[in-house]
């Protein structure tokens, strides 16, 4: 019988939420600043070494399409501005959170990333009017990073979680919340929370599986488009765990304005973009 937690108790006595690396809390707080310089953001990033080098390697990826060869932060600075080399530099401290992690988790979020910067750049979807492509992509790839931590604190319970799924017919999160009382969900929220991510992002997380759980209009579409992405990547077999079932909530279409009649350009462009998703897969890993 495993222990039922509520999210509070789980916080303070089950798991402890990593830091975000003290380069990347610099960097998010000057681009926060209007006044900031692209040379000061590089300047900050390039003292990093180890968190230089990643997000080069992501800016010089096919999935960036710049081009062009990038060796230096200034010049990534310029080319794609402070706000993207921010989310590049988050990204790639994601990948490193994810290494502990499987294969087939790490392939499903950077897949959602890429179908919710998809969705972004699509004028026909309601994400197009929510967010940007390079900030869509973070949504996506954060969604599920509350399961590294639960595994991580409670392998043994999360081991249990396949068969309560079928035992009962529920979806992941509704079997954690069986076992546990808490779903990844609630903790990945936290933990972008903690980071001091966009309020819009933390809801987002937080509410993918349950749009009840947000009263924020816009949050809610960004977390109906979580919904659709996570749908999308387990129809094309881009599951987060081989045992993952899905159950979307019906509304989440309507809110996130993906219509039958789009979604076969969606699907399209999403799988036009796979061999540049595993590319991603190939640096994180």
């Amino acid at each position: 019988m495993s222990t039922q937690y509520d999210i509070e108790h789980f916080l303070d006595e089950v798991v402890t939420l990593p830091s975000l690396p003290e380069t990347v809390v610099r960097v998010t707080q000057m681009v926060e600043n209007p006044e900031c310089r692209l040379k000061e953001v590089a300047a900050v990033i390039a003292a990093d070494p180890a968190l230089s080098l990643k997000t080069l390697r992501l800016v010089n990826s096919a999935y960036y399409g710049l081009g062009q060869h990038v060796t230096t932060l200034e010049h990534a600075v310029v080319l794609l501005g402070i706000k993207v080399i921010k989310n590049l530099a988050l990204t790639a401290t994601v990948f490193d959170a994810f290494k502990t992690g499987t294969s087939v988790f790490l392939r499903h979020s950077i897949a959602c990333g890429a179908l919710m910067r998809t969705l972004a750049e699509s004028s026909a979807v309601a994400l197009s009017r929510h967010t940007n492509p390079d900030e869509a992509f973070v949504y996506g790839l954060l969604h599920d990073i509350g399961k590294v931590i639960i595994e991580e604190f409670l392998p043994a319970e999360t081991a249990k979680i396949p068969a309560v799924m079928r035992a009962r017919g529920v979806t992941w999160y509704e079997a954690e919340r069986a076992l546990l009382g808490v779903d990844h969900a609630q903790v990945g929220a936290r933990l972008a929370e903690k980071w001091k991510l966009a309020p819009q992002l933390v809801h987002a997380i937080d509410s993918h599986h349950d749009l009840s759980r947000c009263a924020d209009e816009s949050a809610r579409v960004l977390a109906a488009s979580v919904g659709v992405a996570d749908y999308i990547c387990g129809a094309c077999g881009l599951h987060a765990a081989p045992e993952a079932r899905y159950a979307p909530a019906e509304d989440i279409w309507a809110l996130a304005g993906v219509r039958s009649e789009t979604q076969p350009a969606i699907f399209q462009s999403f799988l036009d973009q796979y061999a540049l998703v595993e590319e991603l897969v190939s640096l994180a890993a």
